[in-house]
């Protein structure tokens, strides 16, 4: 799941180069670089792709502390989203 959210990033920032410099450890807002109107086109990937659903209203932005933390938030929402 890491390294399709990081291919995300990439893909979203149309730099190839990025998805060698992020890690596991990397801030997805600030090693990412995502702007606002990026943020929005990311998490609209990350529900389509995984098949769930992100309340923006109670999100918590330091889960993009890390891509370990937002997959583990993900993997959290796996588990409760309706079939």
């Amino acid at each position: 799941m890491q390294e399709q959210i990081i291919a995300m990033i990439s893909e979203i920032k149309d730099d190839a180069q990025l998805a060698n410099s992020l890690n596991e450890h990397s801030n997805i807002m600030e090693d990412g670089g995502l702007d606002s109107l990026q943020l929005i086109t990311f998490v609209l990937k990350v529900e389509e792709r995984f098949g769930i659903e992100i309340d923006f209203e109670q999100f918590d932005f330091n889960l993009m502390e890390s891509v370990t933390t937002f997959c583990n938030y993900i993997s959290e929402l796996q588990k409760t989203a309706p079939v």
